[in-house]
This record gives structure tokens, C-alpha cells and sequence, in this order.
């Protein structure tokens, strides 16, 4: 049995490359069998904890005694380039500026801007390792204002944050959503395509909300007609009731019913602020988010048969999300906001 004799420079040398982050993971397992073979621990207990062989516990053993530290991590792993590497960077660059739909129209850019035909499983690799992935195109208002949003966001929006966060304001993102008695179809994995049922008619369930923004409580109006600014005042009266000293300040967008004189005068006589989002700006209502989860998780591929069951479920729906489901609301509903600098026009 090979029995190896360090040095004081040989310890220190290791120890000296066991903190080195420069060396990957592997490299530094083979320098602790050695320091666990110097210290005298025997070759069978070495092997049942690092998971080794015995003879490849005996091999590194033997590159240490024959070369040392740079003997035994040196890399003999075959490590081929790819032909498409010198064209990497200029891949990579034009990808980004311009993606692709699928691995085939990828093969014929690859192909006409190097020479070189790869095949489809060959290019997704690629993408790949280039940090690429298959996502889902989003739609954003083709006339919104990015640079504007933005400084809304600074200058008007984010004060008003911080002082709720200090408890010195409370901040509501108020709108409404228009909820449809029928099929909204979504995506499910399955092995045969499912049919929903869907019901007649445009029967219309209405909720006008406003969503706290620290809290997450969620005060709401609701009715099978129609919101108008009669509607958006009972909000307002039914807010200030539940607030009566607090400094409030609703955020929301530009809907005639919204921005108009009859609310505008009971936002005043109640000593409410209104602040109102640049147009085309549903990135920045926080309540937004909601409305999409409402209609995940409680009508999406779902079937109701009657109107008054497809109203107990969005209503069984708000109600758990308000009381037991709060922690799920704190993960979406964080006061981070997306703006639209990355967009193709």
C-alpha cells in the first residue's frame, strides 16, 4: 500500500487551494483524500465517504506522489469546440435583437449567417447554453409611454408607497373587472384535448375593488349591471367609513366613469386623494394581478350551470384570498412593477 509523506509546504499548499474558488469542486474532493490520507485514515474509510473506488483512490493518491498538487487536478477531460464557436458572440447578438419562433427558423439563420447546417436538437442545445428558453410573447398597449410611466412611478406613485409603508398614508389601487358568465379556456396537461361547457347569454358579474397596497385587504362593490360613477362613489364612502382619519389615496386608471366630475367632488368632500395612471398603464395597478388570479383559479376551464353559482364562486374566491390565503397574495402582489423598455415595435 502507497504511503505518502507530506511536507509542511504540501499542507499548506493545499490548504491554500482548498480556499482557492478559482478550483471547481471535484478538484478539491481529490485534495481532501489526500489530507484524509495523511492524517491516517485507511483507504476503505476513505472510499465509503468520498464514494470512490479503490483503485481510483489509489490513482490520485499516486498522481500526488508522482506530480503533486498540479499533477493531480490537472483537467485530462476531452473537451471539444464546436465549429459554430467563433460565430457565437454574433449569434448570440443577433437572437437578441431579433428572436426566433422555433428550432427550424433557427437552424436557417444559423445556417445562412456561417456555412454551417446543424440539426434542429443540435440548435435547441445551443439556445440553450446561450441562456435561451421557449416563452410566451406578452401584449402591452401599443400606445404606452414607457419614459412616462416611469417618472409617474418616481415622482408621484413611489412617495405615496413609502409613506404607507410607514403607516403614514393608506395607498388603494382601485378598478374594475367585468366578469363574463361562460368558458375561459386556459392551457392543461392532458393526453386528449378536453371540451368545456359554456353557458349563453353575456350575463355580467361586476366587481369595482380597491386593493390595499401593504395590507392586501380587498374592499369591493359589487353588482350584474353596470359600473358608472354612482358606483365608484359608494366605493369611496364605503373606504372612508372603514378609515375615517387616515390620510387615503386611490390609484387608478382613466375610465370616464372614474374620471369625472360627480367622483371627482365626492373624492374631494371626503378628503380622499385621487391619483390617476398615465394612459395605457395597466402595468402599474397593482390590482390588475389580482383579477388574473380570480379568473385562474376559480373560472378558468371551469363550467358553472346557473348565474347564481358562477357569482358564489368568484365571491368564495375573493373571500379566501382576503382571510386564508394571504400568504399567496404577498407573493404576487409585491410593489414591484413592470415597465416596457424591452419591446419590438
Amino acid at each position: 500500500m502507497i504511503k505518502l509523506r507530506l511536507t509542511d509546504q504540501d499542507i499548506s499548499d493545499i490548504h491554500e487551494a482548498l480556499d482557492d474558488p478559482m478550483i471547481d469542486q471535484r478538484n478539491k474532493n481529490r485534495l481532501l483524500v489526500i489530507t484524509m490520507h495523511h492524517e491516517g485514515a485507511n483507504n476503505t474509510f476513505i472510499s465509503a465517504c468520498m464514494k470512490l473506488s479503490a483503485n481510483t483512490l489509489t490513482n490520485y493518491i499516486k498522481l500526488f506522489r508522482d506530480g503533486g498538487i498540479a499533477e493531480l487536478i490537472e483537467n485530462r477531460y476531452y473537451c471539444p469546440s464546436s465549429s459554430l464557436e467563433p460565430f457565437m458572440q454574433c449569434i448570440e447578438c443577433c437572437f437578441r435583437i431579433t428572436p426566433v419562433q422555433n428550432a427550424k427558423d433557427a437552424v436557417a439563420r444559423i445556417e445562412k449567417m456561417t456555412g454551417l447546417k446543424l440539426s434542429e436538437s443540435q440548435t435547441r442545445r445551443i439556445m440553450k447554453k446561450m441562456g435561451m428558453s421557449l416563452r410566451k410573447c406578452s401584449s402591452i398597449p401599443s400606445k404606452a409611454d414607457p419614459q412616462l410611466q416611469f417618472d409617474f412611478y418616481r415622482q408621484e406613485m413611489k412617495p405615496r408607497l413609502e409613506e404607507a409603508s410607514r403607516g403614514q398614508r393608506k395607498v388603494f389601487f382601485v378598478d374594475a373587472a367585468h366578469f363574463v358568465l361562460g368558458a375561459f379556456l386556459g392551457m392543461v396537461w392532458c393526453f386528449v384535448r378536453p371540451f368545456i361547457k359554456t353557458s349563453p347569454g353575456r350575463q355580467r358579474y361586476n366587481v369595482l375593488g380597491a386593493l390595499d397596497s401593504h395590507s392586501k385587504e380587498i374592499i369591493s362593490i359589487k353588482n350584474t349591471g353596470y359600473i358608472n360613477a354612482l358606483t365608484v362613489c359608494e366605493l369611496i364612502e364605503k373606504i372612508r367609513s372603514q378609515y375615517e382619519k387616515d390620510t387615503i389615496t386611490l390609484i387608478l386608471d382613466n375610465a370616464r366613469y372614474q374620471r369625472c366630475r360627480v367622483v371627482m367632488q365626492k373624492a374631494e368632500e371626503l378628503n380622499i386623494e385621487l391619483l390617476f395612471l398615465p394612459s395605457y398603464s395597466p402595468n402599474l395597478n397593482l390590482i390588475e394581478r389580482l383579477w388574473k388570479l380570480v379568473k385562474k383559479r376559480c373560472l378558468t376551464n371551469r363550467y358553472y350551470e346557473t348565474f347564481d353559482k358562477f357569482k358564489h364562486a368568484i365571491d368564495h374566491c375573493l373571500d379566501k384570498l382576503s382571510n386564508e390565503d394571504k400568504a399567496e397574495l404577498e407573493s404576487l402582489l409585491t410593489l414591484k412593477f413592470q415597465f416596457f423598455e424591452n419591446h419590438k415595435t
